[in-house]
């Protein structure tokens, strides 16, 4: 585990887990990473959940704490990678967006390859535009 307890945000302070709130479930074993995602996301007004691995994010969704429409992950994690962790997300919430990220461009590729599970892949670093086009509620259906 990333060591720090789920957090969350939105920006008019609404609860998350309703089937229609916009919420990103967003996991990345890098404190500074889930940090800096997380003022973006805050700052756009869009919910989101932090966990440091895929475990924790797991729980997060099978104990309800967390609803998400859309996984943000980065693709390689210690105990679990990303496409494992979007793979059992997708069978427990098939509508699930899931959102890739890696610093390694051969990685990405990969990712890119599993397109009944990854909708798009964002190499780091991660422009703010490119996330918040990725992971918005607006977001098109894939994104190269």
């Amino acid at each position: 585990m990333g060591g720090d307890a789920p957090q969350e945000g939105a920006a008019d302070g609404s609860p998350f887990g309703r089937a229609t709130d916009h919420v990103v479930l967003v996991v990345d074993d890098e404190p500074m990473v889930r940090a800096w995602v997380a003022r973006v996301l805050e700052r756009a007004g869009i919910g989101f959940v932090l966990a440091g691995d895929g475990k924790e994010a797991l729980r997060l969704v099978v104990d309800g704490r967390v609803r998400p429409s859309v996984l943000l992950t980065d693709i390689e994690m210690p105990g679990m990678t990303g496409i494992e962790l979007a793979a059992r997300l997708l069978a427990m919430r098939p509508a699930i967006r899931v959102v890739m990220m890696t610093g390694d461009p051969e990685r990405a590729a990969a990712a890119r390859e599993h397109t009944s599970i990854v909708a798009t892949v964002l190499l780091k670093p991660i422009e703010t535009a490119d996330l918040l086009a990725a992971v918005g509620p607006d977001a098109s259906t894939v994104v190269p």
